[in-house]
């Protein structure tokens, strides 16, 4: 008889960030500090930072601030995120407070430095957002960790539970609806309250999109629908009552939440866009919902499952990045490459308004989507591909973005679809080593999909 080959290792990423803890939190704290201090333009005046301090503590808040709060979550979201990622498995209250109290401090230290600044504001409000928003990032990686345990152990139609490549594209289809890169958006009463917006927008005419600028969108939809009938129906291949009628109310509520965030921010409406992207959800989830179960005793291979639902986010991002791009239009035929794009955060910080946070939504959920799919191969005995390919099409994503009209590649997109992607394969590494199997063949046994009465 031959001999068996010996199953490929891959690097274990969770006890790789167990291990290397502090290196990857300092290095998340420095793009924190990249993102709130680059161009500050020092005053050294000390009187000039007594005053700064006093407008801190007593802010004036108008509508900038409501954007910079919804940002400054966003970004102490990852930190936290990251924190609980590298904490001793599983992550415990001990693991939260501290990465709230170190968000704190950290919210601190930038503050602090704003109170030199001539081109920076600090307040006592980004101190109170950056803190939440450190608080909620931790909580949501332990609450996912947990929740993935006990799904995991149950068993899964794709080798990961099936919410979490749905909840990673409903990010990036949410994200691409409400800052859609194929054309441009116009703001419609800036200055007024966010329901005077709404009213406006609502009673302004709506912009002609063609057909075409749609792709992405339809596509982002058609695929949260797949996913999403895939989550309904994991474990048994057969339609579940409750995460029908919990999806039903989620994916939808998410796009109507979507639009009326774009008109409250004074957006204007796209003719066709809700229509086409209901209408894609919709024939989505109603192919899932039919196919799945054939999809399951067709293709027994959880691996190529998953590599299947891979290659479906991975289109997705491709028609993301590469569909020309509406709202530049001085560099059509003849995108440049700045040095500025090199520089990682330095694009968030040149984009100060709220679609700076979507299009950060779009990659962290694309680079999930392929992480999940990645980490479900591994999971079940199939190492390959690997983290390194996601890292790697993050980069010939942006990359290719030199030939696309209106597009240009940033270094930060590369970093947050490629670290989304680490983070969900760790994630899902914890969640495995929490299930404490004690047949350590198992792994390589879930490779073909196991008897109906099992899962």
């Amino acid at each position: 008889m031959p001999a068996q080959r010996a199953p490929q290792r891959s690097i274990n990423l969770a006890d790789l960030a167990q291990r290397h803890a502090t290196p990857i939190r300092v290095a998340y704290l420095l793009c924190i500090a990249l993102a709130t201090l680059l161009r500050l333009g020092i005053d050294p005046s000390l009187a000039h930072a007594v005053e700064r301090l006093q407008r801190a503590m007593l802010p004036v808040l108008n509508f900038k601030d409501v954007v910079d709060g919804v940002r400054n979550i966003a970004l102490f979201f990852g930190w936290g995120a990251i924190y609980a990622l590298t904490s001793p498995r599983p992550t415990s209250r001990r693991d939260v407070l501290r990465a709230t109290l170190v968000g704190l401090l950290a919210s601190l230290t930038v503050e602090s430095a704003q109170l030199f600044a001539e081109h920076r504001q600090a307040s006592i409000v980004d101190v109170g957002t950056n803190t939440l928003g450190s608080l909620l990032g931790a909580l949501a990686l332990a609450a996912v960790e947990h929740r993935a345990i006990g799904d995991m152990r149950r068993g899964t139609l794709i080798g990961v539970p099936g919410w979490l490549p749905a909840g990673s594209l409903l990010l990036t289809a949410a994200g691409l609806s409400f800052a859609p890169s194929s054309r441009p958006a116009m703001v419609i009463g800036w200055a007024a309250t966010p329901l005077a917006r709404l009213r406006m927008v609502s009673e302004a005419a709506a912009a002609e999109v063609q057909w075409t600028a749609l792709l992405a969108d339809m596509l982002a939809w058609l695929a949260v629908g797949v996913a999403v009938g895939i989550a309904i129906s994991d474990r048994t291949g057969r339609i579940r009552r409750r995460q029908l009628l919990a999806w039903l109310a989620i994916a939808p509520g998410c796009l109507a939440l979507v639009h009326l965030g774009r008109g409250m921010v004074g957006l204007q409406r796209d003719q066709l866009a809700v229509g086409a992207q209901v209408t894609a959800l919709a024939a989505g989830l109603t192919l899932a919902l039919a196919l799945v179960p054939r999809w399951r005793t067709i293709v027994t291979a959880r691996t190529t499952r998953a590599a299947q639902l891979g290659l479906l986010a991975a289109a997705l991002g491709a028609v993301m990045a590469w569909s020309p791009a509406g709202w530049v239009t001085t560099t059509v035929g003849a995108p440049a490459l700045r040095w500025q794009q090199l520089v990682p955060m330095l694009s968030l910080f040149e984009r100060q308004d709220m679609s700076s946070v979507f299009l950060v939504l779009q990659r962290a959920g694309l680079g999930a989507a392929v992480g999940a799919c990645l980490a479900a191969r591994k999971r079940i005995g199939a190492p390959t591909p690997g983290i390194l390919s996601a890292v790697l099409y993050a980069a010939v994503l942006e990359l290719g973005q030199l030939v696309v009209p209106g597009r240009y590649p940033d270094v930060t997109d590369i970093l947050i679809t490629g670290a989304a992607a680490c983070l969900v394969l760790a994630l899902v590494e914890r969640a495995d080593r929490g299930n404490e199997l004690t047949d350590p063949a198992l792994p390589l046994a879930l490779n073909e999909s196991p008897p109906a009465g099992r899962f």
